[in-house]
């Protein structure tokens, strides 16, 4: 991919023009640029060429706004949903044809761990970092097909089972429909490591002198789980040992039959409720692809996990070699890493990178800027009355109520403002907020739909949970008391505290 200098200028004229839809999230350009790359420009040379052809993101001190163009997911969508009318069975063939990039990406990180990266030359080590970033981006040509086709489709079915129901005078019956039918189908990574972690317990409650062992084969499996676009948060022995202390009283072949019976639970109630009310094959067609898609994005975000540990150990290496802290080295983009090697790029736009920059990727071609006017321009939001509302409203994912104080998490670094019966309020959510999402009451988020992050964790916790509320992070404040009522998508602020 060639970088286009001012390219952001050329197009910023098109871009003001445009909405988007956001996603915040911890992150940095050098793991981020991947992504970027399959989305607006490698996807749409595949078998599939439905990713967005334009996608832009901020940065600013290990944060990222993940910019979409609405108008793009709704290209993604419609070209899929098209291909679905008249081939069913798009969604499995597209699983089916990245597959191999799936398994040629885990054998080259298992690869990887197997090589001293400090006993290679500059040269050697700038080859496996390229087979792995080829490999890696091929198989992320996924990801705008699944984010096209889940940040649009999920009000079209909500939209579409609506206007069923009501013409079978089963509307107040809605909330309850949309929970059951898109309730997800299969075991995610958090779930298949929990279990692994209750096969332990098991072991080591019958042979107690192999804890150590079993443990350690753990850690080497599941090391990775709480990493994000930014650190390569390796967990160590005693995290998971300390871990241990929290299944004192629960009998781990028990919890493992509960896990297990959800899914099918979720499967069986399902199909009952398709035959029962007689849905529509337009409303079936498009759970069925989400219900796919739902299991593809979670493999995605293992895959990031592991990307982000693969890489980071490129880049320590690269650290150690050069003048740059592994910090400033996270801001450098994959192109760029044979300049770095030979120290060709100023520390001093590194740092700048650092503070604030954006970058935007159009069919094969990227380009990068900091100029503070242009990153301005367009990350500007409009203004909106509705920040004054006592009510927000939302897409419920996951049935029910909660009362309690609000806590906005808008990276990693807040989920220790999280206390057990606090209300998560966040742009979206990710897998390394997991520690304080067990002990929320609710989740609100103002991006995401019925495949997100967010969606599936309320649903295997059983809590409520209101996503896409577009505003709820610019209404609500830390100390706000709420009420969250999610059997009618609606957030009530019952208090706020006096300033």
């Amino acid at each position: 991919m060639n970088r286009t200098p001012h390219l952001i200028e050329q197009k910023l004229a098109e871009l003001e023009q445009h909405t988007f839809y956001r996603q915040r999230f911890d992150a940095c350009p050098h793991f981020m640029f991947f992504v970027g790359v399959a989305h607006g420009s490698d996807t749409n040379h595949s078998k599939y060429p439905y990713g967005q052809r334009l996608t832009c993101a901020y940065f600013s001190q290990n944060k990222a706004d993940w910019y979409h163009l609405f108008s793009e997911l709704k290209y993604t969508a419609n070209s899929i949903v098209a291909q679905a009318t008249k081939h069913p069975t798009i969604a499995k063939k597209m699983i089916a044809e990245f597959r191999p990039w799936e398994n040629k990406f885990y054998k080259k990180c298992r690869e990887i761990k197997k090589i001293s990266l400090s006993k290679l030359t500059n040269q050697q080590l700038l080859t496996q970092y390229k087979e792995l970033e080829y490999i890696y981006v091929k198989k992320l040509n996924s990801s705008p097909l699944i984010d096209g086709f889940a940040l649009t489709t999920d009000t079209i079915i909500a939209q579409e089972l609506s206007y069923f129901l009501e013409k079978k005078n089963l509307l107040k019956q809605f909330s309850t429909c949309f929970e059951t039918l898109i309730a997800p189908t299969f075991i995610s990574f958090l779930q298949q490591e929990e279990i692994a972690f209750l096969q332990m317990l098991g072991k080591i409650e019958q042979h107690p002198k192999n804890k150590e062992k079993l443990l350690k084969t753990h850690q080497q499996q599941f090391f990775w789980i709480q990493n994000n676009y930014v650190t390569d948060n390796i967990l160590s022995l005693s995290f998971f040992e300390q871990r241990i202390t929290r299944y004192t009283n629960i009998n781990p072949n028990t919890r493992i039959q509960e896990i297990k019976r959800n899914i099918k639970e979720h499967k069986t109630k399902k199909q009952q409720l398709i035959k029962t009310l007689k849905i529509p094959k337009e409303i079936t067609l498009l759970l069925h692809i989400t219900d796919l898609f739902n299991y593809w994005q979670d493999e995605r975000k293992k895959s990031t996990f592991w990307a982000t540990h693969y890489f980071s150990l490129f880049l320590d290496e690269i650290s150690t070699r050069t003048n740059y802290t592994l910090d400033e080295l996270k801001y450098a983009l994959p192109p760029e890493i044979d300049q770095i090697l030979n120290q060709k790029i100023p520390k001093i736009e590194l740092q700048t990178r650092q503070q604030a920059c954006l970058l935007i990727w159009i069919l094969d071609h990227y380009d990068i800027t900091t100029d503070k006017r242009i990153i301005q321009l367009i990350r500007k939001e409009a203004a909106t009355s509705s920040t004054h509302t006592q009510e927000i409203r939302g897409l419920t994912v996951s049935l029910g109520q909660a009362s309690g104080t609000v806590k906005i998490v808008e990276s990693v670094q807040d989920i220790h403002k999280i206390k057990k019966g606090d209300i998560l309020v966040s742009v979206m959510t990710r897998p390394d907020y997991i520690s304080a999402m067990e002990k929320a009451a609710a989740f609100i988020t103002d991006e995401g739909g019925i495949t997100c992050h967010a969606a599936i964790i309320a649903r295997e916790l059983r809590i409520p949970c209101i996503v896409g509320t577009r505003i709820a992070t610019k209404v609500l404040k830390d100390g706000d008391l709420v009420k969250v009522d999610a059997n009618h998508g609606v957030i009530k602020i019952v208090e706020k505290p006096q300033s």
